[in-house]
């Protein structure tokens, strides 16, 4: 596992307590990206990690979606979405819209561009986005 980039954890608990409810979607493997949600104090060791992490596998049951209602439902209460491929962080967001929430993605590569376009804030990162995320974003 890298290293956790320098403020993480303390910014995760900054809009925790704004009233943020702060979600990983990474393409990493559900163990990895439980531990890694745990180091920056996305999930904490008292939660049901079946249920606040999820592969994103779930989502597209013999390589459909869900259905808007079943989506929905998952995306509300999971906070941690593991081997997510860039079409599953575009539905993702999606979903979270579909329920009034104002979405912030932030996101580094190509793979990312259809999710940070889509958000209502996409925040690139600026040293290493790649110049396809950094035009779809709102913000580098």
């Amino acid at each position: 596992i890298d290293p956790d980039r320098d403020g993480v954890p303390e910014s995760v608990e900054l809009a925790r307590g704004a009233g943020i409810r702060v979600v990983m979607i990474t393409g990493d493997y559900l163990k990895t990206a439980i531990a890694i949600a745990h180091n920056v104090k996305i999930l904490h060791k008292e939660e049901n990690e079946e249920s606040a992490a999820v592969d994103c596998a779930t989502l597209r049951p013999n390589d459909e979606y869900l259905p808007h209602d079943r989506m929905d439902a998952l995306t509300s209460s999971v906070r941690v979405f593991a081997r997510a491929r860039p079409e599953d962080k575009l539905e993702i967001v999606k979903s979270l819209q579909r329920q009034g929430l104002v979405t912030a993605m932030t996101g580094d590569g190509v793979n990312d561009a259809p999710a940070l376009n889509q958000a209502n804030i996409g925040v690139a990162m600026g040293i290493q986005g790649t110049e396809v995320a950094k035009g779809a974003s709102d913000m580098i």
